[in-house]
């Protein structure tokens, strides 16, 4: 299969400096039996071909499927939930684009989850653990003879052939083609304006690794209430939680940049923001790419008014929505893509095309169909209790958020590029982002 202008644009982008990984870590309580999900990521496997896949070069990059080809499981004997583990290089033309890191210890397990982002997206990944939990379980009530757990909704892997259309027929196409003069309206915006990175600095050589922890992050988590409180919060507001929580990041980010010496009131901070493409039938879907992007540019002066700023905010996403704007990022990926040469140099030009990754998965593995306890999934003989997720960094992009909720508690994660963000500079920024969000807490919950 040939790779989609958007899958290729992410195989470009991945390099020494710079991997294009994704990340999840699952945190169980209980040990995980080794031939169990060995067995459990073989059958899920079956169903999300791209996760065993590895690119040829020629005329054009196609995805292949070699018999012998494997991803690999390491397991390791250790203290399970200690520091995030290191990073393992994935060549994509050479191996798979997956690889699955399980550290355990006498009572516990850490499963650290390593995806090439051009094999998948995170609503992929979220299908593919869920499978994977599900074959496990149903794997360990065999051991015991029990009743096994029915398998999981069946996975139609023939749609990976159309996963390039978006779900777009001719017909269809032809009717979103006029709205995108908006989108264009806004490319034309896109263009004019010179984002910059959050702290200034020149991005690494892309076959350059980085010296320091590869990924590096922080995080934290929400409780149930709180959680409850800001998804309240938005209703109030008439917003989106994704809206809210980008609004009070942007604050975050300007008064963590006051505090490093870095702000300036005219410049742009240019957020990216993934964008879910799945329509209602995504469950059959594969773990693959149906995901595109939009860009919110701000300036520090916007954030004098912090009602101003989310009900600006609000308005764009909705012309987004109203015109269909999701579209046109994929549509100038594919157009460039058609210029021979033209998307290579879009990617890999030594520019700022983005100050932040944004990126908000929602209710993580809200579908399986596993037993909870307190809302915590139990796959045979282990606990779901947390989860971890990750997004890839990007020259000139010191930051990634990657937000997800899982067992009714929101979990906010912050991938940093520890090269030119000390720890304690992070960790500064996560605590001014929690800060934001729990004034917000506070207000909705006069």
């Amino acid at each position: 299969m040939r790779l989609t202008p958007f899958e290729r644009c992410l195989v470009l982008e991945h390099c020494a400096g710079y991997p294009c990984d994704c990340f999840v870590r699952t945190v169980y309580e209980g040990r995980v039996d080794d031939e169990c999900f060995t067995n459990a990521v073989r059958s899920a496997l079956e169903f999300h071909p791209l996760l065993r896949a590895v690119v040829k070069t020629g005329w054009t990059e196609k995805w292949t499927f070699p018999d012998s080809s494997e991803p690999s499981i390491e397991w390791r004997e250790g203290h399970a939930g200690g520091s995030f583990p290191h990073a393992r290089k994935i060549d994509i033309y050479r191996e798979t684009g997956l690889k699955i890191l399980v550290i355990r210890d006498q009572s516990n397990t850490d499963i650290l989850f390593q995806f090439h982002h051009a094999c998948c997206d995170g609503a992929g990944i979220d299908r593919f653990i869920d499978d994977v939990l599900v074959n496990y379980a149903r794997e360990r009530e065999h051991a015991s003879d029990a009743n096994p757990c029915h398998h999981p909704a069946t996975v139609d892997v023939h749609r990976l052939a159309k996963r390039g259309a978006h779900g777009l027929r001719f017909s269809s196409t032809l009717k979103v083609l006029p709205s995108q003069l908006v989108g264009l309206l806004g490319a034309a915006q896109f263009w004019g304006r010179q984002p910059k990175p959050v702290v200034e600095h020149q991005s690494r050589d892309r076959n350059t690794a980085s010296q320091m922890q590869v990924p590096s992050i922080t995080s934290y988590r929400f409780d149930k209430a709180e959680t409850l409180t800001l998804r309240k919060a938005a209703i109030e507001r008439n917003v989106s939680l994704h809206e809210l929580l980008v609004r009070d990041f942007f604050l975050a980010l300007w008064k963590w940049q006051k505090k490093l010496g870095q702000y300036n009131a005219d410049s742009w901070v240019r957020m990216m923001v993934p964008m879910n493409m799945r329509d209602t039938s995504y469950r059959s879907l594969p773990a693959m790419n149906q995901v595109s992007s939009i860009f919110l540019d701000r300036r520090g002066k916007d954030g004098s008014d912090p009602d101003q700023l989310l009900n600006s905010i609000r308005e764009e996403m909705e012309v987004i929505r109203k015109f269909q704007l999701r579209y046109t990022f994929l549509f100038l990926l594919g157009i460039l893509n058609r210029i021979p040469t033209a998307l290579k140099k879009s990617v890999t030009r030594d520019e700022c095309k983005t100050s932040v990754i944004f990126s908000s998965l929602g209710k993580s593995l809200r579908r399986c169909g596993l037993p909870r306890e307190s809302g915590r999934i139990r796959a045979g003989d282990i606990v779901l209790n947390d989860i971890y997720g990750i997004a890839p960094l990007r020259p000139y992009n010191c930051f990634t958020i990657f937000n997800l909720e899982y067992a009714n508690r929101l979990r906010v994660n912050l991938h940093y590029d520890a090269e030119f963000v000390s720890p304690a500079d992070a960790e500064e920024l996560m605590n001014l982002f929690v800060l934001a969000l729990n004034e917000t807490i506070q207000v909705s919950g006069r």
